[in-house]
């Protein structure tokens, strides 16, 4: 054995206990272990940095940006209604990761999970459950629907190059569909029926946890462009918001309180709600629901986006909206000696005095009842304030809050160029799925054409990036190289083989599908594709045995890495936003491997001939 492979084989052990002690975030421990590899010679410095600037990282942080317009303009809950309907908490998992992985046969399941990574977590918060319980299967259903067809991943692609490369025929577009589709069924119906009792329920995700809620008192203004007007309160999916009670509707100077399921929203009525801080951020999301002016000084209807003709056949007692105009929302305690103490919020002056819009309020251990522009403040009370990004810096030590917090994904939403982010977000998708081999360019465009356009500003765009799964992602890349270049990955499929071929080739191909898909755990998929590839041309050559059956079991077993978040980009991607751990992983995708491996050997054996000469 080389210096080269006892030291790679003593950092992989090192890589694994590392990540299953989940002392230290995982992308720490993969460059550590990079980091390993480089300072003992095993990986030169350029070939380390390689993972760093390979097309598969710049291809996601160009997404996340993509990712990041659709957001902001409001499209995504476009999106998730067309893809996934309006679920409801019991709602099926398979009726939400079957879209997934029907799309995921025809585009490549990288940008695809970062497109549906925020749409999962939106609605794991609609279903009242935790996105623990949803982006592991979010994964896996991508990974199963890429095996279906030829351009469904990469993986399937490296294979096929490699076939060509020998001079054999190429896979047909639907080859693999014949082995990928029962696969992904099965997977699928295991991840409904079984993933729920498997995957964790990080409750410490939730924000509307019932220990620590924050109940504020809300008004928005049913404006003229608003989808939800003419349905039911039950049909508008208000009921359905965790953490939200919508309990009285102020219209025409009337006030309904209770309110029925059955009462239909009209234009111009004033929702009064009382709800935690996540479930106020998604409602002032949507488009045509404003909060209300509550300021003595009411700006001219020319400036806030109400309008005579918006508002024809409403009374003119009916309150005036007041158009998101800052760039996030804050949180701030009203300190005793503060001068709004005593002050009720239309008298406050709070516009001019601090240059933000009081959205909504709680008082602890008290629902308000009177309108919000005529509660009296009192110190404890906590505001949720529409204000510009630096408000939380420039009142932070001031003595009239006792506490400033800024409120994540809070930045207003500009339905207006909500097509626009659609249209692009289409174009990146068929983009992608026509030029696969330029889908850095595409997807860099994608995410260019956003910024240009207004549809997400610079600042939000960073803010949106994960660096942690890019570096991640690059790191494991320059890991897997190691495993490669040292022999490692070799050493390690040799010597299994060795001891089987005397068994007969469904134990070759058993052998052959075990080997790809332990590998793929510690590899890139694409590496072990591209390793395995070769291994089974020599294995052919050598049994005389037919090697496309062994082909399509290497291009599937490749992309089945599920028993780890390194096995596929894809779980690195949701390991942190859904506070996985390491086994976490094991627990559902051991189970899943096994699955997947024994149906793809059996059903490979029986459509394919496999036979030893005699």
């Amino acid at each position: 054995m080389s210096f080269e492979l006892i030291v790679t084989l003593i950092v992989l052990a090192g890589l694994l206990i590392g990540l299953l002690q989940d002392r230290i975030s995982a992308e720490i421990v993969m460059v550590l272990a990079l980091l390993a590899l480089v300072f003992t010679g095993v990986v030169p410095v350029k070939k380390a940095l390689e993972g760093f600037s390979n097309e598969t990282i710049i291809t996601l942080g160009a997404l996340f940006v993509v990712a990041a317009g659709l957001q902001t303009t409001g499209a995504i809950e476009t999106l998730n209604v067309l893809l996934l309907g309006r679920p409801k908490p019991g709602t099926p998992i398979f009726r939400l990761i079957a879209p997934v992985a029907a799309l995921s046969g025809f585009m490549n399941n990288t940008p695809l999970v970062a497109f549906f990574l925020p749409i999962f977590v939106h609605t794991a918060k609609k279903l009242k459950i935790s996105p623990s319980q949803l982006l592991i299967p979010l994964s896996y259903a991508s990974i199963l629907g890429g095996t279906c067809t030829l351009i469904g991943t990469s993986t399937n692609l490296t294979v096929n190059s490699e076939l060509l490369r020998r001079g054999e025929t190429g896979f047909g577009m639907f080859e693999l569909t014949w082995v990928g589709l029962p696969v992904t069924i099965v997977g699928l119906l295991y991840l409904s029926l079984f993933g729920k009792k498997l995957l964790p329920n990080n409750t410490e995700l939730l924000e509307y946890v019932e220990t620590h809620r924050r109940e504020y008192t809300a008004e928005f203004l049913v404006q003229a462009a608003c989808p939800l007007i003419g349905k039911t309160i039950r049909q508008s999916g208000l009921r359905e918001l965790p953490g939200l009670y919508l309990y009285a509707i102020e219209r025409n100077g009337e006030r309904l309180s209770p309110v029925s399921p059955r009462e239909t929203i009209a234009l111009g009525d004033l929702l009064v709600f009382s709800g935690v801080i996540s479930t106020v951020v998604d409602l002032q999301k949507i488009r045509g629901l404003m909060p209300v002016d509550h300021h003595e000084n009411n700006p001219e209807p020319g400036n806030t986006g109400w309008s005579l003709e918006s508002m024809e056949g409403v009374s003119a007692i009916s309150p005036k909206a007041a158009p998101r105009s800052g760039s996030k929302l804050c949180e701030v305690v009203i300190a005793p000696g503060s001068p709004l103490v005593g002050r009720s919020v239309k008298d406050a002056d709070f516009r001019a005095r601090y240059d933000a819009s009081i959205i909504a309020v709680y008082r602890a251990g008290e629902q308000i009842s009177q309108k919000i522009g005529q509660i009296v403040l009192a110190p404890g009370d906590v505001l949720l304030i529409d204000a510009e990004e630096d408000f939380a810096r420039r009142w932070r030590n001031s003595l009239d809050f006792v506490l400033v917090s800024g409120v994540e994904e809070s930045a207003p939403v500009d339905h207006r160029r909500a097509w626009m982010a659609l249209a692009i977000f289409v174009s990146v998708v068929l983009g992608m799925t026509i030029y696969s081999k330029y889908s850095a360019i595409v997807s860099v465009t994608g995410a260019v054409v956003m910024l240009l356009t207004g549809c997400v500003n610079t600042r939000h765009a960073y803010r949106q990036i994960e660096m942690s799964v890019l570096i991640l992602i690059a790191a494991a890349l320059g890991v897997s190289s190691a495993l490669d270049s040292s022999g490692a990955a070799e050493w390690i499929a040799s010597g299994i083989l060795s001891g089987v071929k005397a068994w007969g080739p469904i134990a070759i191909l058993a052998a052959v599908v075990i080997i790809t898909g332990v590998l793929t755990e510690l590899l890139s998929n694409n590496a072990t594709a591209a390793l395995m590839s070769v291994l089974v041309f020599a294995i052919a050559e050598q049994t005389q045995m037919d090697v496309r059956p062994l082909l399509i079991a290497v291009t599937l077993t490749a992309s089945y890495g599920f028993a780890t978040p390194i096995g596929y980009q894809t779980n690195l991607m949701v390991l942190n936003p859904g506070g996985y751990r390491f086994k976490d992983f094991l627990r559902v995708g051991i189970p899943m491997d096994i699955i997947c491996w024994t149906m793809t050997i059996i059903i490979i054996a029986l459509l394919w001939p496999l036979k030893l000469p005699t």
